[in-house]
């Protein structure tokens, strides 16, 4: 099955010049087929330059995976050419990991820039649980080792509070923490439009993030002197679905080809489960309560966690109700019982209950 939407990413080498230009645009992650920034492909990519002694990276991406985030700074790291890396609109989230890796960093100053902790989801017991959270911290460490590399002047503890703060950064305020060095000129086109950020023709779903400037706002953002970090989005009129189709046609049929072929992927992803006897439940997740296939394992895991309790109780109600009864003690030299109980009963007892003579 052909991925259906178009590649975000570019390498071109120079040779005369003895440099590379990569375009990383979009989400960051390990699958080729699926994530818009592949690792594995860049790092191939970069490695296949040979002799360069400049690359120009031009990033605009809302963040992902950040293994494959802190793969890709490496790669970068460990190249003998000097890297310089443009913030075309956005570096948020794991994005920062790959541009703090650069050498120099130049952002235009209506661009954003995101630092927050690392996110993940996780269901089980409470060790289970707990492991994920030292998982977490741990990877929150790596993430501050990057940035102190880069923010030299700033603390461990001041960085990490800014992390849990989920903080976003104009051009001054990033280039003030050191995360920037050269502030440049203006970014095109960049708009809020209903939790999408617009960059570049790109649009970047922002509601995940909870702290994004101006997101709550229904009033245009235009460059408020007291309050800098809002003067990067602007949004000049009310949008609405055909507004949006008509001014940005090819935008609008990436999103819904994406949409599209994510609902199958779903739907897919459910049908694997290879799951008998809950029909109901798996066409409801299907249809009428969409849900993922993660999800409605653990729902089913549930269900028959709950069956399994009410077999469990209606065993021992049943042996309660046909539990032989304590008779007296038999009278000394009485033959024929166990007990006091007849032997006869204890024969049809068994009978019935393994369907013999009755």
């Amino acid at each position: 099955m052909p991925k259906m939407t178009k590649k975000f990413w570019n390498i071109t080498k120079n040779d005369e010049a003895k440099s590379a230009d990569i375009v990383m645009y979009g989400t960051i992650g390990s699958d080729e087929f699926w994530d818009d920034v592949c690792d594995k492909t860049i790092k191939e990519e970069i490695g296949n330059l040979g002799d360069v002694e400049n690359i120009n990276l031009h990033i605009n991406s809302p963040g992902g995976s950040v293994f494959a985030a802190v793969a890709i700074a490496n790669t970068l790291k460990n190249h003998k050419a000097k890297v310089t890396a443009f913030i075309d609109g956005l570096a948020a989230s794991a994005a920062t990991i790959i541009t703090s890796a650069c050498d120099v960093v130049k952002m235009p100053k209506n661009a954003l820039f995101m630092i927050h902790n690392p996110l993940t989801w996780a269901y089980g017991n409470k060790q289970e649980l707990e492991k994920t959270g030292v998982l977490l911290d741990k990877v929150k460490d790596s993430i501050l080792e990057t940035y102190l590399a880069k923010a030299k002047d700033k603390t461990k503890e001041e960085l990490s509070a800014l992390m849990d703060e989920e903080k976003w950064f104009n051009a001054e305020e990033a280039k003030e923490y050191g995360f920037v060095d050269e502030i440049v000129g203006e970014v095109e086109n960049l708009q809020n439009v209903n939790n999408l950020l617009i960059v570049n023709s790109l649009a970047f779903d922002i509601s995940k993030f909870k702290n994004f400037p101006g997101a709550k706002s229904e009033e245009p953002v235009t460059e408020p002197a007291t309050e800098p970090t809002q003067n990067a989005v602007t949004n000049t009129e009310e949008m609405n679905v055909e507004k949006f189709k008509a001014d940005y046609p090819e935008l609008y049929e990436n999103i819904v080809n994406s949409a599209i072929q994510g609902e199958r992927n779903r739907i897919e992803a459910i049908e694997n489960l290879e799951i008998a006897g809950f029909d109901d439940v798996v066409n409801t997740a299907k249809f009428k309560e969409p849900v993922d296939a993660a999800n409605l394992a653990l729902k089913i895991l549930n269900i028959k966690k709950e069956k399994n309790k009410e077999t469990l109780r209606n065993i021992q109600n049943e042996s309660q109700a046909t539990a032989i009864p304590v008779a007296p003690k038999a009278e000394a030299g009485e033959t024929g019982t166990v007990v006091g109980i007849p032997v006869s009963n204890i024969l049809k007892y068994m009978n019935k209950k393994t369907g013999g003579t009755k």
